[in-house]
């Protein structure tokens, strides 16, 4: 279901009586990290009926004040890119979960045109990583996905992708709904890491060798073609598109409803949850070897901790799947101006740090119950 269909929605919210005295305030403060610029987003909860968010969220995936049922809801986790995603699959690979990602269609495991929903063991050495048979990474695989019946075979315990709003349209339904996770990052941080990785990256499909060299600002103000990226995302836009006020109200209110949220700079306390959530824990032997290998023991937490490389930058450096390269100083110019470029992004991320405070006491009332 695309965003187009939604422009009369859009007008609605935009015309509601009294929303356009704070579109102002709005767009002062996407760098501001206060509760005062959280609060702005919260204040248009009013002009929104319970028919705010576009079916394919509305019907398809599962409300946060649902009390959870593992054993019968798929999780989808939504993969924002250089934003703790590898290390979540990684983890859950590790606590023996049946993925579906991008290998599991990959030709060299022989599965990839298979006419049923298979699990499989990819690698010999590791027997406790499990896939299911398709790629849903891309638009193509879903559609394969969906064609084969993925979550109504109930093979996969978690779909990773990046195509949110495709995944979720295609494959869930009123019958089969999904419960969604996701890690959001600062997206300067984001954007930043983004930049140096793609240099680097050969085995990425997007790998920028040409940006090695580059400055930042440059690179911010001219080749950096997903601005806003978390809002077009959720709302099935391409990247080439604009986005406006309007967008990212509803943005804001399909993750508010639907939405586990984590924080990734705060990993091991969202996993917690999403552990909560999936019925998941680290209480067997191999858990606890997960547990340890991916968040270590204090001492090793201290010891990954941002390093110093002068000229008023930092390293950013972790244990897992680390790209470590300078760090853009907040308040600098270059924050400023990539802040700027991602306005919307930036107060829908501020807001989600609330929503994320306010979601810890729901869920930790559904490990009691």
């Amino acid at each position: 279901m695309t965003h187009q269909k939604f422009f009369p929605l859009k007008l609605k919210i935009l015309s509601s009586v009294g929303l356009f005295c704070v579109i102002a305030s709005i767009f002062n403060l996407h760098t501001d990290n206060s509760f005062r610029g959280r609060r702005v987003l919260s204040a248009l909860d009013p002009f929104l009926d319970s028919n705010a968010i576009p079916p394919w969220a509305q019907n398809n995936l599962i409300d946060v004040n649902e009390p959870p049922n593992p054993s019968e809801e798929t999780a989808l986790f939504w993969h924002i890119p250089k934003s703790g995603g590898t290390t979540a699959k990684r983890l859950y690979e590790c606590l023996g979960q049946t993925l579906a990602n991008r290998l599991g269609a990959d030709p060299r495991f022989g599965h990839h045109n298979d006419e049923e929903i298979v699990i499989f063991h990819p690698f010999a050495t590791a027997p406790e990583i499990k896939f299911v048979n398709v790629d849903t990474t891309t638009k193509a695989g879903i559609l394969r996905a969906e064609k084969l019946g993925l979550v109504p075979s109930k093979k996969v315990d978690m779909i990773f992708t990046s195509d949110i709003n495709f995944a979720a349209d295609h494959l869930f339904d009123s019958n089969h709904r999904g419960r969604i996770l996701a890690f959001f990052r600062n997206p300067v941080d984001r954007s930043v890491s983004k930049f140096y990785y793609l240099q680097t990256a050969t085995w990425e499909r997007t790998y920028r060798p040409e940006w090695a060299g580059m400055e930042i600002v440059e690179w911010a103000t001219h080749h950096n073609l997903d601005e806003n990226f978390v809002v077009k995302k959720i709302l099935g836009k391409k990247l080439s598109e604009p986005v406006d006020i309007g967008d990212l109200v509803l943005a804001k209110e399909i993750v508010r409803r639907r939405f586990i949220v984590g924080l990734m700079n705060d990993m091991e306390e969202s996993i917690r949850r999403f552990n909560i959530i999936l019925g998941l824990s680290y209480a067997d032997e191999k858990g606890q070897s997960c547990r340890e290998e991916y968040f270590g023991t204090s001492t090793k937490k201290e010891a990954s901790a941002v390093v110093d490389i002068g000229d008023g930058n930092t390293k950013a450096k972790n244990d897992m799947n680390s790209n470590p390269h300078p760090k853009v100083k907040e308040g600098s110019p270059e924050y400023n101006l990539i802040a700027e470029r991602n306005a919307l992004d930036m107060i829908l991320y501020n807001y989600i740090t609330l929503l994320y405070s306010e979601q810890k006491g729901l869920i930790d009332s559904y490990a009691s119950t």
